[in-house]
C-alpha cells in the first residue's frame, strides 16, 4: 500500500477534506471508500459538508445570549471597541477575583502568548517546552532569535517536568518555560505536585507561560489553575486563556492573559493598538453570563467522549483519558493515511504530531456526530485499516 507523500499544516487541512481530487493518492481503492460511505449513509449526521473534528471547537456554537449580543451590537460596529473591551475585562476580573490591572486582552490567546514571550524575553533567553505540544509560540521565539529547547513527552505521554528542569539548569541564562495544561494534543493535565514545586522557583531568571486554553473542561480532582499563583503575588508567571474553545468564539478572536500588574504593563507595551473586536467582546461577556449553556456544553462533551471511549475499547485501540474536548488515540497504522481516509468519508480529524505516528487527535463533536464517527471507525476495522 503506497504511502501518501504530501503534508498538510493545521489550517490547510481544513480544506483538504472537501476536495476529493487532493485525496487521489490514498493508496486504497475507491470501491473500499464507497463501501464505507454507503454503509453509514443512513446515519443522521451524513451530510454534504465534512464533520470538523480537527480544530477542537465547540460543536454547539455560540450561547443564545452571545448570539443575541452579536445581533444587538452590529449596528454599533462602526465604533471603536474600548467600552466593550472594558466591560468584558471587568466581568473577567470579577469572575476570577482579580483586579483589572492583572488582566490583558488578546486577539485570541495566540496574541497573549506572543505578548508574554516578548515581555519576558531577556538577553540570552531560551524557551523550554514539551514536545509535542501547542506550537505557535515556537514561531514567536524564532522571530526573536530565541532558541527553542523541546523536551519529548515521557513514555506515558506526560510532560516530562524533570527533564525540562534539567534543560533549565544546564542553561547559563534566563529560561522561559511554556506549559500547556491540559496539554494539546494529549489532553492530560500536568502532575500538580511536581508543577507546584517548580512554579515555586519562578524568578527573574525563570519565568513561566501557562497555557490554559482547555481549563474549563478539566474535571480531575486536585487540579489548581495557575491563576492562583498570580493571586499569591508571583510576578514571573503568565496564564493564557481563550474564548475559542468551550465558549465557541474561535472565529471572533478573544483571549486574555493573567499576570502580576507589573508584568501586565510590560505586555501592554507589546500589544497592538485596538486589538479588541467589538463583536467578540460583547459575545464573550454574554457567554460568561450563560452558565446553563456552559453546563450543556460540558454535558455534551462528556457524553460524546464516553461514546468514543467505548468504541475505542471495543476495538482495542489505546487512548489517553482526556480533560479536554479532544481524545488522543491509537489508529494502528499510518497517521496521515488514516487522516486522509477519514476525510474521504466526510470526517476531518487531527493532523500528525511529533512522535505520534500511529496516533490521532480527535476533536469531540456532538453525540450524534461521534456516533457517526464510531460507526465509521468500526467499518475501518472491518477493512483492516485500524
Amino acid at each position: 500500500m503506497q504511502k501518501s507523500s504530501f503534508k498538510l499544516n493545521r489550517r490547510q487541512f481544513l480544506y483538504a477534506g472537501a476536495a476529493a481530487s487532493s485525496l487521489a493518492t490514498l493508496g486504497c481503492s475507491s470501491t473500499s471508500i464507497s463501501t464505507v460511505a454507503s454503509s453509514i449513509a443512513s446515519t443522521p449526521m451524513s451530510t454534504d459538508e465534512p464533520i470538523p473534528l480537527n480544530f477542537n471547537e465547540n460543536p454547539l456554537g455560540l450561547a443564545p445570549k452571545a448570539q443575541q449580543a452579536v445581533t444587538d451590537a452590529l449596528p454599533n460596529a462602526w465604533r471603536y471597541p474600548d467600552a466593550a473591551r472594558s466591560e468584558l475585562m471587568a466581568t473577567i476580573a470579577t469572575n476570577l477575583s482579580l483586579t483589572e490591572s492583572q488582566l490583558i486582552y488578546g486577539n485570541g490567546s495566540s496574541e497573549v502568548l506572543k505578548m508574554a514571550l516578548d515581555a519576558l524575553a531577556q538577553s540570552n533567553s531560551q524557551l523550554v517546552m514539551p514536545d509535542p505540544s501547542y506550537g505557535v509560540i515556537i514561531d514567536y521565539a524564532m522571530a526573536r532569535g530565541i532558541p527553542v529547547v523541546k523536551v519529548k513527552l515521557d513514555s506515558d505521554w506526560q510532560t516530562d517536568l524533570a527533564q525540562m528542569q534539567a534543560k533549565v539548569a544546564q542553561h547559563n541564562g534566563p529560561s522561559i518555560v511554556y506549559l500547556c495544561n491540559p496539554n494539546n494534543p494529549t489532553g492530560l493535565v500536568l502532575p500538580q505536585s511536581e508543577l507546584n514545586q517548580w512554579l515555586d522557583k519562578a524568578s527573574s531568571q525563570l519565568s513561566f507561560i501557562i497555557d490554559e486554553a482547555y481549563v474549563e473542561y478539566v474535571a480531575q480532582a486536585g487540579f489548581v489553575s495557575a491563576v492562583e499563583r498570580v493571586k499569591q503575588g508571583q510576578s514571573h508567571i503568565v496564564v493564557c486563556r481563550t474564548f475559542s474553545k468551550i465558549y465557541a468564539l474561535a472565529g471572533l478572536r478573544v483571549g486574555y492573559g493573567v499576570a502580576h500588574s507589573e508584568l501586565i504593563k510590560a505586555m501592554q507595551a507589546q500589544a497592538s493598538i485596538d486589538n479588541a473586536n467589538l463583536i467578540g467582546c460583547v459575545a464573550a461577556k454574554a457567554s460568561l453570563d450563560s452558565p446553563q449553556w456552559l453546563g450543556l456544553s460540558l454535558q455534551s462533551n462528556t457524553q460524546a467522549k464516553a461514546l468514543v471511549y467505548q468504541q475505542l475499547s471495543e476495538l482495542g485501540l489505546g487512548y489517553l483519558p482526556s480533560e479536554t474536548n479532544f481524545i488522543f488515540h491509537k489508529v494502528n497504522g499510518d497517521s496521515e493515511l488514516y487522516m486522509q481516509r477519514m476525510a474521504k468519508v466526510g470526517i476531518l480529524v487531527g493532523r500528525p504530531f511529533n512522535y505520534g505516528e500511529g496516533w490521532n487527535r480527535l476533536s469531540i463533536g456532538t453525540p450524534a456526530q461521534m456516533q457517526y464517527f464510531c460507526k465509521t471507525l468500526a467499518k475501518f476495522r472491518e477493512l483492516g485499516w485500524v
